[in-house]
C-alpha cells in the first residue's frame, strides 16, 4: 500500500458496497487532536466506521461527508517546500475559534504530525508543544501579521500571525518534512464528535497527591481519578487543563493523546458499528466539525486504515531541552540555538530525519524513552 496518487492526495470515490476497504494496519495513524481537543484520528474514523458497517447507504453517507467537508486550506500555493515522499504526513491542528469570534483572534495550541509509513504498517503521532521556541519563517503572505514573521518565537505564534499556511511553513522549516494534508478542529467540533458517539470513557489523570482535579474554567467541574464517562463539553474541559499539573502543557498533551485513544475506542465499539442512526450522526457531525485541505481524500485514506486501533499508535512529543526563559517569557527550549539544533538537540534532528526517510520504527527502537516506549519499565 502506497500513499500516493489518487488514493490519498486527490479526489476519490468510496468502494462499492461489500468491498474489503483495505488491509489491516498494524500501527495506524492518529492525530490530534487538541488544546482544545484535537482529534486527528476521528476524522479518519468517519470512513473507517462506515467501512465496517458495509451497507450501500452507509457508503453513500461517508462519500457525502467527504464531499461536504469544509476544504478551507490550499497547500498548492506554498513555495520552496520539502521533497514529497510516499509516506503520509498530516498536520493536525486544534483551534480555540468559537462561533461569533473573529478568525484572527483564534489560537492553535495543539499541533500533531500524524505519520503513516509507505507500507501502511506503522503510525506515529508527534505532538509539537505550543510554547516550543522555534524560527518562524518570513511569510509576506501571512494572513494577519506578516511583519511579525521572520523571527524566533513560540510555535503557536505561527498560527496567530499567519494562520494554517504560516504554521505549515514553520513545521516544514523546522522538520524538513513535507506536510501532505491539514486537518483542523475547533471547540465546537470536538463537542459534536464526542456527543455523536454518546460520550467517551477516559482515564483521568489528577495532580500528584490528589484524588480529583478541578477545572479552572466555569462551571469548575471536578474530575475524579480513574475512568470517567464524559460528554463533549466535559471532555473538552478536561483536556484544556494544564495549570494544575506540575508539568503543565506536557500534561495537557498527554490528555489530548488519551482523548484521541478514547474517541477511537468509542467509535469502534460494537454499539456504534451496529447502530445505523448513531453511525450516520457520527459521520455527519464530523463532516461539520472539521476543516481540511482541498486535496485530502479523507474517506479513501480512512478506508485503507480501517483496521486501526488506539493501541496501534505510537504517541510522542517533540524532543526538547525542557522549559526556560526567553526575553522574560516562559518557553519550551527546542535548542540552545533554534536555527542550529544539531549540537544541543540531536534527538530531534534524528527524529525529523527518520520521518523524512520513513525509518520511524528504527528511530523508536533506538530512542525508546523519547518515544514513550519504556514507561513503567
Amino acid at each position: 500500500m502506497t500513499y500516493s496518487g489518487s488514493n490519498y492526495r486527490g479526489a476519490a470515490s468510496v468502494p462499492p458496497a461489500g468491498g474489503s476497504g483495505g488491509a489491516r494496519v498494524a500501527a495506524a495513524a492518529g492525530g490530534g487532536p487538541t488544546r482544545r481537543g484535537l482529534i486527528g484520528s476521528a476524522i479518519g474514523l468517519v470512513a473507517s466506521v462506515a467501512a465496517a458497517g458495509g451497507g450501500f447507504s452507509v457508503w453513500s453517507t461517508a462519500n457525502d461527508a467527504n464531499s461536504d467537508l469544509d476544504r478551507a486550506f490550499d497547500l498548492g500555493d506554498l513555495e520552496d517546500r520539502p521533497e514529497d515522499t510516499p509516506a503520509l504526513n498530516v498536520l493536525i491542528l486544534g483551534s480555540d475559534h468559537r462561533e461569533g469570534n473573529a478568525e484572527e483572534d483564534a489560537r492553535s495550541d495543539t499541533a500533531m504530525i500524524m505519520h503513516v509509513n509507505e507500507g501502511g504498517t506503522e503510525a506515529y503521532a508527534i505532538s509539537i508543544p505550543r510554547d516550543l521556541y522555534v524560527p518562524i519563517p518570513e511569510d509576506p503572505d501571512a494572513a494577519y501579521y506578516p511583519d511579525y514573521t521572520g523571527t524566533n518565537a513560540k510555535f503557536n505564534a505561527a498560527y496567530a500571525w499567519g494562520g494554517v499556511n504560516t504554521t505549515v511553513k514553520t513545521v516544514e522549516a523546522l522538520t524538513g518534512v513535507r506536510i501532505d494534508h491539514i486537518v483542523e478542529i475547533d471547540f465546537n467540533g470536538l463537542i459534536e464528535v464526542v456527543d455523536a458517539l454518546g460520550g467517551i470513557d477516559i482515564d483521568v489523570e489528577v495532580p500528584e497527591g490528589q484524588d480529583t482535579v478541578t477545572s479552572i474554567h466555569e462551571p469548575y467541574r471536578e474530575f475524579s481519578e480513574g475512568v470517567n464517562h464524559l460528554n463533549g463539553e466535559e471532555a473538552l474541559d478536561y483536556v484544556r487543563q494544564r495549570k494544575q499539573y506540575a508539568d503543565g502543557d506536557f500534561a495537557r498533551m498527554r490528555h489530548q493523546q488519551d482523548l484521541i485513544k478514547a474517541i477511537m475506542d468509542s467509535a469502534l465499539t460494537a454499539g456504534v458499528l451496529t447502530d445505523r442512526g448513531k453511525l450516520t450522526a457520527f459521520i455527519e457531525s464530523t463532516s461539520d466539525a472539521i476543516k481540511v485541505d482541498t486535496d485530502f481524500n479523507v474517506v479513501g485514506t480512512a478506508i485503507e486504515l480501517m483496521g486501526l486501533r488506539s493501541d496501534d499508535i505510537v504517541f510522542m512529543t517533540t524532543p526538547n531541552l525542557g522549559t526556560g526563559d526567553q526575553g522574560g517569557e516562559s518557553v519550551v527550549i527546542y535548542a540552545d540555538d533554534p536555527e542550529n539544533p544539531e549540537a544541543s538537540n540531536p534527538e530531534a534532528v534524528s527524529l525529523w530525519e527518520a520521518l523524512r526517510e520513513d525509518t520511524m520504527a528504527e528511530w523508536v527502537e533506538d530512542n525508546p524513552e523519547a518515544a514513550g516506549q519504556d514507561e513503567g519499565e
